[in-house]
């Protein structure tokens, strides 16, 4: 009989171990999923160096020259699988340089359908979704360019830098509405580069026309983290 209550005393004491070692790392990794801010987009996000938002770090799954679409296709995989506390949804400039200027429409309502859908697959899954306003491109600025683009109005044409910077302005004021009907939180990069002809600011943008400088995102930095912050740490409290 003492050999039999021996034995399963060891057997509890055991188990007890077992349980105390494995339990905090059970923990510590719920914690880690539970702080995570994840960003999705395309190259424009691909690029911005952001790796924390107060204490909250940051990972970035920007891919470089991805449509909405694109992005919605991997955004199971990318961010509801890691069951980040926040999600931020940058992009669709691409959706207008990758289709056909004949179905600017029908792009445009994708590119919204695209956005909502996220938005949306995010809320089911608790996690806060974020979204930034897209910025538009570049515009040249010498005379000869000037002069193109004035000769092209008068003729009732519009140039392929009008054609994308006009989609990203209405899909941003959609952007906006949606946002504060459904209380989420926005970013809004386009008043930051974007000037008040509509096109984006001088320094924001390399020579293609398209990419973002150095200094265009030393200045996304320091504008975003008051804002992220606010939203994600003030208002939702994720740092408590």
């Amino acid at each position: 009989m003492k050999t039999i209550i021996l034995i399963a005393l060891i057997l509890i004491s055991c188990a007890s171990t077992v349980y105390a070692e494995t339990a905090p790392a059970v923990k510590e990794k719920d914690q880690a999923t539970s702080n995570q801010v994840i960003m999705i987009g395309a190259s424009y996000l691909q690029g911005w160096p952001l790796k924390n938002i107060g204490c909250l770090p940051v990972v970035n799954k920007g891919v470089n020259g991805e449509t909405s679409t694109q992005v919605r296709a991997r955004f199971d995989t990318d961010v509801i699988s890691a069951k980040p506390a926040a999600v931020l949804i940058w992009g669709h400039i691409n959706d207008f340089s990758n289709a056909p200027m004949a179905q600017e429409q029908q792009t445009r309502q994708t590119a919204i359908d695209n956005l909502k859908q996220m938005i949306e697959r995010a809320r089911e899954e608790g996690i806060i979704p974020l979204v930034a306003t897209e910025i538009t491109f570049g515009m040249p600025t010498d005379i000869k360019s000037r002069i193109m683009r004035l000769i092209g109005g008068i003729m009732g044409k519009r140039s392929y830098q009008d054609y994308i910077s006009s989609n990203v302005l209405a899909i941003n004021e959609w952007l906006r509405d949606y946002a504060k009907a459904q209380g989420i939180g926005i970013l809004e990069i386009e008043r930051l580069m974007t000037n008040a002809e509509g096109n984006r600011k001088q320094g924001y943008y390399t020579d293609d026309l398209s990419h973002i400088t150095e200094q265009a995102y030393q200045d996304l930095q320091a504008f975003a983290q008051p804002v992220l912050q606010k939203v994600l740490i003030e208002k939702h409290g994720l740092c408590s």
